[in-house]
């Protein structure tokens, strides 16, 4: 069976105590997004409040930064929690990147391999190795200002990589530790489309299979009463599935005139949630998400879980309320953790 994480977020006041929860509930690791909170910080957080769980960034957006700059905070991060940090990288789409964080977005796969290896690079000149990196994007060329160090027997933080397509999959897997998927997702997605892409690439970069790990978020929702679970997993299809880059997750069960259906709604009503969630038919929830109540949800979660190393549990955000998205959480410790 693989391995269980919890995705986490909200005040800093209840972080770290939601994080004791999640160690305590016997979960393997705790991961946090970027969206409204910097990833670095709620890392940080974490991994003060935990001992024994891996503490992972579910994405850290890579390009805004200086791939040494990410490197520094990783390779302090995996210090400061005995080596369970995970960088977890991403590279967001071309009009964020470009009209909030004011960087970069050309070539985003071949930007985001040459971005692992530049940090790679600079954790190795951390252990005392001369090496440099000179790619078309990324340089490192020097360490820093007190050269090389020392520190030979300390270990790699490891860093996965966020991929929806060929190329960033192939990316992730010809140079990272491994692969974050995206939790709008579908059985058959993971199996007939992800899965394959990563066998070839890792073949091709002569890798084994055993070195790398898929790490698979899901849309899980749960509620006592499944008709709130439902419109909390149509919200979030309705939001993942306007965006013609994840199209592909629909195509998976033949489903592919949704993405333009769902585009027409979102322009034509102005983005109303109501309407979304009437577009979103109940056969969707049953592919793309895992919703209904304790029991139900127990009994589906193998359909994804048996096809990955590592399975991210996360619910929806999307006009969600914040008390239901506490709710959901709670439901999520109780019922996939240990007593």
């Amino acid at each position: 069976m693989a391995s269980r994480g919890v995705a986490l977020g909200g005040p800093y006041a209840f972080l770290g105590e939601l994080a004791k929860q999640v160690e305590a509930k016997g979960f393997d690791a705790a991961w946090v997004a970027e969206t409204t909170q910097e990833s670095i910080i709620q890392a940080s957080v974490i991994a003060q409040a935990t001992q024994r769980i891996d503490v992972g960034t579910n994405i850290t957006l890579a390009f805004p930064r200086s791939p040494t700059i990410t490197e520094m905070q990783a390779w302090d991060l995996n210090e400061l929690t005995g080596d369970r940090f995970v960088v977890g990288l991403g590279s967001q789409v071309k009009r964020i990147i470009e009209e909030r964080f004011s960087a970069e977005f050309d070539r985003p796969a071949k930007r985001m391999a040459e971005y692992v290896q530049a940090m790679q690079t600079v954790w190795r000149m951390e252990r005392g190795e001369d090496v440099t990196f000179d790619g078309e994007i990324y340089r490192v060329l020097r360490p820093g200002l007190g050269g090389r160090g020392r520190a030979h027997d300390r270990k790699l933080p490891r860093v996965y990589v966020a991929a929806v397509g060929p190329l960033m999959t192939k990316a992730a897997a010809s140079h990272a530790d491994g692969l974050l998927g995206h939790p709008f997702t579908s059985d058959r997605y993971l199996t007939d489309d992800v899965i394959p892409r990563v066998d070839a690439a890792l073949a091709e970069a002569g890798r084994d299979r055993s070195e790398f790990r898929i790490c698979q978020g899901v849309i899980l929702c749960i509620a006592d009463d499944r008709e709130v679970a439902i419109r909390d997993a149509k919200q979030q299809i309705a939001f993942y599935g306007t965006t013609p880059n994840y199209q592909g997750v629909f195509d998976s069960y033949g489903d592919g005139q949704l993405t333009d259906q769902l585009r027409a709604v979102w322009k034509d009503t102005g983005q109303d949630i109501d309407a979304l969630v009437a577009a979103v038919p109940d056969e969707a929830v049953e592919r793309y998400a895992i919703a209904g109540t304790p029991a139900e949800v127990r009994d589906r979660i193998g359909a994804i879980e048996d096809h990955v190393d590592h399975l991210v549990l996360g619910g929806a955000w999307y006009k969600v309320r914040p008390e239901r998205m506490a709710e959901n959480l709670w439901a999520i410790l109780e019922t996939f953790g240990s007593a």
